[in-house]
Parts: C-alpha cells; structure tokens; sequence
C-alpha cells in the first residue's frame, strides 16, 4: 500500500531509521507537526471527560479532515468492518475536526456517539505513538479493539500492524496512552467495554454475567482469559472478513432435528438474521439467544427470519433449543465450515487448548469455534448489518438488529 501524504511537513517516522535513511541515500517520507496555536477544548461536559487537543492530532491543515476521508463508522462492525472512503455530501463535525462518510446512516451513527468513532492518538500511527513520536498511518492498516479504532502505518519501513497484533494489545495501548498524553494533554478515553450499559440491554446482561464469572476466578485464571482472547484476535488478523456490501457465502446445514436448510431457501421467503455462537456449554451464548427469542416476533413482523449456528453435533443443538425455549432454528455447523466462509472460525489458541475436551464431546467435527458475530442479509444475497468481535462476552444487540432489518427496503 502507498504512503498517504497530506499538506503538511510531518515528524520522521522513526527516530531509529533516521541514520539508515540518510545513509541510504533516501528520501524520508513526509510525515509532519501538527499545526500549533489550537487551544485545547472539553471533549464532553463531564469532568472525567479526556482534554482534546486537535492541534496535535493528524488531519489536513486546510479542512480539519480527519482519517484522510476515510468513513470512521465504516471501520467497525457495524459499518462493514473494512476501509471505505466517505463522500463530502455526508460530512460531519465534532470539536472542531470534520469527517466524511459514506452514507447518511454511518454519519447519523456517528454524530449518536462520536466519542466511540474517532480514532485512537488523534489518527496517528498507534505503534509509532507508543514510542512517542507522530507518523503518517495508511488508512487501510486498523485495528478495532474494545470499540476503538486504531490506525497504522504501513510502507518503506514496514507494516506496523503487523507488530502490534503479536504482543498484548493492552500492554501495548497503555503504552501508547501514556505517551499520547505527553504528546498531546489528553487522557485516553475509557474503552467502550467497561461503560456501564443501560438498563436491560443485552450488554447489560452479558456485563452482569461477566462480572459474576470474575468475582469466582483467581487472577491467573482472569490472565488466561484475557489472554486467550488476544491470542484468538492474533490467529485472524490477515484473515478477511465477510461485511457490508459483502454476498453472503451459501450454505446448508442440518437444523435440530437433522433437517437440512439452506440459506438460498431462507432468503427466498425474506431477509435473514443469522447469529453463530460457540455453543450451549456458554452461558453468555445462552444469554444472547434468549435475548434474541424475545424479539422473534418482531423479527418475523418485519418479514424477516432468525437462524443460529454453532459447530455442535444436532443433538446438542435441541438441547440448546429445549432449554431455552427457542422457537427459531438453530443449525449445526460441523467443523465450523460455515462459519470459515464468513471469516470467523478460529482454532483453539494455547489459553484455551484445554478446553479441546469438552469442546469436542460437544462439537460435531474438531474443535473450530465461531466468533461472536451476527449478519442480516437482505433477500438479494448481500450482507446489510455485520458484527463481529474477537471477545465472546460481547454481543449485537436487538435493538441494532432491528434498525438493521428496518432500513432494508423489501422489509419497510
């Protein structure tokens, strides 16, 4: 990928390339200081609020651009997931930075709870920012980690991200954080995981279960936890994933009763949400499914059909059904083939090898195991809502499903 340059003299890349650079004769990429002289502003009225200093932050000097154009919703899940560059037409303001979009909805999501959009270190490159310095980012090269965004630099001197996924990303954005704030004044915001939910969402119930489980672990066992879901983020960073815009791969699975259905026979009837979840040995997949139970009436209002898949045998599946009163299908994925083709299977990762056992009398085939991740899929094939997340205790919930399944024209 090209460097993306902007209008501005920007700071060296990395201060231990300079030497090599200048030996070699090169020239060194234009990287650059922000403008000075903007007086730094309250992100939001409360007092916990980050200070927010945008002379320090990566935007075009002219327009106060931020993400070079790129669509900061487009990034995460419920935006496809991938890079789209936005459109002037749909354009939004925040504290003084503009941004561009690539629908009216992505801009709407955004001005709902900017704070959640807005990339990490005012856009820079997230691992150069750790060791202190202000480097250029592509902004195809991101993570999305706990809700926030984080962009990388990738050209001459190398993928950056590629770097991050292998060490602990906690360690390393604390890092990041600790410099941002002596670069620029601000604190780094409190990651949208740990923000209290609101009353009887399914975050809410997902959070409560979570916080009961750690209160009964030891804090090597909350180590390994944390690690396993870092370690599962690792395994798929260069894998791609199915998002918005995307077709959705066909597929046929026997349901509970061993009953074959396809995914082409469900869209001939209307559009179709399909959730996978790991299996009915989760709880937090078990809250989820019967949070999804509760607006299956809804659902089908809208002409719409709900279908869940996991790589559990039948059998196990009717067990899952039965126990908590589902009355949508629930498939069985063996060897999570399905789930392969939208880009979310993974294999166990050392934290949670020792799970193999269980997983296996419980699986149909190995020991593949899904993400978190639920799609809505209008009836012409295409993928119209995507969420996915490395960390199980995080879900979609309804109430997006819903506006998902809402802004499809053959369900209005």
């Amino acid at each position: 990928m090209q460097l993306i340059q902007i209008n501005r003299v920007r700071p060296i890349v990395f201060s231990s390339l300079i030497a090599l650079t200048l030996a070699a004769g090169l020239t060194r990429p234009s990287f650059g200081a922000p403008e000075d002289g903007a007086a730094p502003s309250a992100n939001t009225p409360a007092a916990s609020a980050p200070t927010r200093n945008i002379a320090k932050w990566n935007l075009d000097s002219d327009e106060k651009l931020g993400v070079s154009g790129f669509d900061p919703v487009a990034y995460f899940p419920e935006g496809g997931g991938k890079p789209v560059k936005g459109d002037k037409k749909f354009e939004a303001a925040v504290g003084g930075v503009k941004y561009h979009f690539s629908s009216a909805k992505n801009r709407d999501a955004f001005k709902a709870n900017p704070t959640k959009y807005e990339p990490a270190y005012g856009g820079w490159c997230a691992w150069a920012v750790r060791d202190g310095e202000q480097v250029e980012v592509d902004p195809k090269s991101f993570i999305v980690h706990d809700n926030r965004l984080f962009l990388f630099y990738d050209g001459f001197f190398g993928d950056t991200r590629s770097k991050w996924v292998k060490l602990n990303h906690a360690q390393e954005e604390a890092k990041a954080n600790t410099q941002w704030k002596k670069i620029s004044g601000e604190n780094a915001p409190m990651p949208m995981t740990n923000q209290p939910a609101a009353t009887g969402t399914l975050k809410a119930k997902l959070d409560a279960a979570s916080a009961k489980y750690a209160a009964k672990i030891t804090p090597e066992q909350a180590a390994a936890q944390k690690r396993g879901i870092e370690e599962v983020r690792a395994s798929l960073a260069s894998t791609k994933r199915l998002g918005v815009g995307d077709s959705a791969p066909s597929f046929e699975l026997p349901d509970a009763t061993g009953k074959p259905a396809s995914l082409k026979s469900m869209l001939a009837q209307g559009p179709v949400v399909v959730t996978f979840y790991r299996g009915g040995w989760c709880p937090y997949c078990n809250i989820q499914l019967r949070e999804y139970q509760q607006v299956l009436p809804e659902i089908k209002a809208m002409g719409a059909q709900l279908v869940a898949i996991s790589p559990e045998k039948p059998d196990q599946s009717l067990s899952t059904a039965e126990k908590n009163s589902l009355e949508f299908s629930v498939l069985s994925d063996a060897g999570s083939k399905a789930a392969a083709m939208f880009g979310i299977a993974y294999e166990l990762t050392p934290s949670i090898a020792p799970m193999a056992p269980m997983i296996k009398q419980h699986n149909a085939e190995g020991t593949m195991l899904p993400l978190s991740a639920t799609y809505v899929i209008n009836r012409d094939g295409k993928i119209a809502y995507a969420f996915v997340n490395e960390d199980y205790r995080v879900r979609a919930e309804p109430a997006e499903i819903m506006a998902a399944l809402g802004s499809l024209p053959s369900v209005k």
